[in-house]
């Protein structure tokens, strides 16, 4: 529990240091971010709360022009995850799991996200 306040008080700072006023939906969509192993999707992230599609998007837009959330695209449809810095995937072509890979060090003002498709382990 005292991880919980810790967290949701993380949020809130985060929140109030860009401008943004603070709502049950902004800090659970943040706890859902931040609990993912990889970048969710619009339906993942909407499974877990109580939102219209109208108000989700609003908000995802506010958080990426932010710089707090990082949104990629995949078989022509985003995912979203808390922004920390350039990142790599590997898309696999046939189940369009996505999966994290190491990537050099690269300036984060020059490159978001770097996406290698192809066909994983699991559908070779």
């Amino acid at each position: 529990m005292g991880e919980n306040l810790e967290e949701k008080a993380g949020f809130e700072e985060l929140l109030t240091k860009n401008d943004i006023k603070i709502t049950p939906l902004r800090l659970e969509i943040l706890h859902i971010l931040h609990a993912a192993a990889a970048p969710l999707s619009y339906d993942e992230i909407l499974s877990q709360i109580g939102a219209n599609k109208t108000t989700f998007y609003r908000c995802m837009d506010l958080f990426e022009a932010k710089g707090i959330v990082l949104k990629s695209e995949n078989n022509r449809k985003n995912f979203y995850e808390l922004e920390s810095g350039a990142k790599a995937y590997f898309v696999c072509d046939v189940c369009h799991k996505m999966t994290n890979i190491d990537m050099p060090r690269l300036k984060q003002n020059h490159v978001k996200s770097v996406v290698v498709k192809g066909v994983c382990d699991d559908c070779f």
